[in-house]
């Protein structure tokens, strides 16, 4: 029999249906309202029909005039032999008025034969074995209210510290100021210094921070180096921000720091011997003087010593003789002239066995020489 094309399509949209029916999406929290600036958190949930080992979601995010989002945290788990995945995402209002937060989700699905081909190291994954479907999840609605602090967080604390107030002229005095607590601490805004008669040495702003439910959460601080000649006074520091616990602006203000600056030194003071009538001076210079005394004293030593290191003796052929007629012999059949006078002398009886191996000892050492 014939299959009808009918049929065919029939039985095939049933199934896609029941494929792609197998999730849907739902929104658990969100804020209602923010301000500008103030980060909130959307909680989105994907709960599926069964397990669903062969899905993958991805959300999609597109950058928008009216607010930022991005994924805070993620979390995937099996409740009762179905799936549920949890997406947590950071929104951000950019201007005020009401904002519609929109955001989409990629849902692959990946045949379970094609998984098992990748997980046994099988290269024939096809285009074909996997499915894309793009979701679309529902819609947020918020109010974002006016804000002029461009800083927004909660439990803020501003600390300024310096170093040190003296200093020598053109010596550097640091400071440093630093910002602690939650909120979108990422775009806090440098500070700057400046100060008349006074040369200012800036570092970067360095940033702790770890993602939160309010934006970030950690520290900022900043360095700064200032050389001056005369004292200065630096002016109190200040930091604004929008408390988004007690709904209204907060400002942190520093104390005036007044920094004294003596007098440097002088480039004739710094050739002038030190004076000797001081003890400690005395003191220092002849431990200098004991020490280099002691250096030439083990040079000395170590020389001596080294002259009068053991040496090895070259073994000679003479060496083996056990009786003057033997030398004899050796140093005839050698056939050297320079041994005729010592063969004369051995033979005459004048030299003994080891006088006159002590003669051929100095003729070796003399001709090495």
């Amino acid at each position: 029999m014939k299959p009808s094309l009918g049929k065919i399509l029939f039985i095939w949209i049933i199934a896609v249906g029941e494929l792609w029916g197998a999730y849907q999406w739902s929104v658990l929290d969100a804020p209602k309202t923010l301000v500008v600036g103030q980060s909130g958190v959307v909680r989105y949930e994907c709960r599926f029909d069964s397990s669903a080992a062969e899905y993958s979601i991805k959300l999609k995010f597109e950058d928008t005039p009216t607010y930022k989002a991005t994924i805070l945290t993620e979390q995937d788990r099996v409740v009762g032999g179905k799936r549920i995945e949890t997406f947590d995402v950071l929104v951000t209002p950019k201007i005020s008025g009401a904002i519609k937060v929109n955001t989409e989700a990629v849902v692959r699905f990946t045949g379970l034969g094609a998984v098992e081909n990748t997980v046994l190291g099988r290269d024939n994954l096809s285009k074909d074995d996997i499915v894309e479907e793009k979701a679309i999840l529902p819609s947020v609605a918020l109010v974002a209210n006016k804000n002029t602090m461009a800083l927004t967080g909660s439990k803020l604390m501003f600390e300024v510290r310096a170093d040190t107030r003296s200093v020598r002229a053109h010596e550097p005095m640091h400071l440093s100021v630093t910002v602690r607590g939650e909120g979108n601490l990422d775009e806090m805004i440098p500070y700057e210094l400046n100060i008349s008669g006074v040369k200012v040495f800036t570092q970067l702003p360095q940033k702790s921070l770890t993602p939160s439910a309010q934006g970030f959460e950690g520290e900022v601080s900043q360095e700064f180096a200032l050389v001056a000649s005369k004292s200065y006074t630096i002016e109190p520091l200040s930091l604004s921000y929008f408390d988004t616990v007690k709904n209204q602006t907060v400002t942190f203000k520093s104390k005036p720091i007044y920094v004294e600056v003596g007098e440097g030194y002088e480039p004739s003071n710094l050739l002038d011997p030190p004076t000797l009538r001081d003890w400690s001076t005395l003191a220092r210079y002849g431990l200098y003087g004991a020490l280099v005394l002691a250096g030439v004293a083990l040079g000395e030593s170590a020389r001596r010593l080294w002259k009068l290191r053991p040496r090895r003796k070259a073994k000679q052929f003479w060496d083996e003789a056990k009786s003057s007629k033997e030398l004899v012999m050796l140093l005839s059949l050698f056939g050297d002239k320079q041994y005729e006078l010592i063969i004369a002398e051995l033979e005459a009886g004048k030299l003994d066995l080891q006088e006159g191996k002590k003669m051929l000892d100095k003729i070796c050492f003399d001709n090495k020489r």
